[in-house]
């Protein structure tokens, strides 16, 4: 089966978000971080206000371990249940995997935590690189894609992608804003995250496409 301009565009972009997570590695192992790092804590230290500072403590909420674990277990089981395995698959994909790897490569990088500008308690894992910023947007994008496609009928599935990318942004964004990581991490993790999401709806992609003629992959909103 041929690869589709879209299916082929995916592979692009993963491509592009791998090489560029390629080269944050490269940076980073080079010691030529600093000046990005000390810079964007000058950027933020310099816009907080109490208003934005609530905001991202509790966006930040959103890529915790304690909130994606529960709602990860609670879709695959959902999916699997309703008979949607496919869309199951795709989910513990996203979250899994990208949880795995960040725990290796923060283990193996071993990186200490940013000191002296965090608004909330440090983490006791390592910082590098960002586990809010590897695991919770490929999570978050995939969730909003699956959304997208079961209401598709509906005017406002067309705002459910870009929301959600905002959003991952942003809570990509409020680690450095609240000091617990460097903004190396957070790149790193976020051209990680987004190479996996490419990979991942790629072969979601192009398994729907095998299966068009057979059975809808998500009954319609009626």
């Amino acid at each position: 089966m041929k690869w589709t301009a879209k299916e082929s565009g995916l592979i692009v972009c993963g491509i592009v978000f791998a090489v560029l997570g390629a080269w944050m590695f490269r940076q980073y192992i080079a010691g030529e971080v600093a000046g990005m790092d000390q810079a964007a804590f000058a950027f933020f230290a310099d816009v907080r206000s109490e208003a934005a500072t609530t905001f991202f403590q509790m966006l930040t909420l959103l890529g915790n371990a304690t909130t994606l674990a529960p709602l990860g277990v609670v879709l695959v089981a959902a999916f699997f249940f309703k008979g949607h395995k496919l869309e199951a698959v795709v989910v513990l994909l996203t979250l899994g995997v990208s949880e795995v790897a960040n725990e290796l490569l923060k283990l193996m990088f071993a990186r200490p935590r940013p000191s002296g500008f965090n608004l909330i308690e440090l983490p006791d894992s390592f910082s590098f690189p960002s586990g809010h910023a590897m695991i919770a947007p490929c999570f978050y994008l995939m969730l909003a894609l699956l959304i997208a496609r079961w209401y598709q009928e509906k005017s406002w599935s067309a705002y459910i992608q870009p929301i959600a990318l905002v959003v991952v942004v942003l809570l990509a964004a409020s680690r450095v804003y609240l000091g617990v990581h460097y903004l190396s991490d957070v790149l790193t993790g976020f051209c990680l995250s987004l190479c996996w999401y490419f990979l991942v709806r790629w072969g979601y992609e192009r398994r729907l496409g095998r299966r068009d003629s057979v059975v809808d992959p998500i009954p319609q909103s009626r």
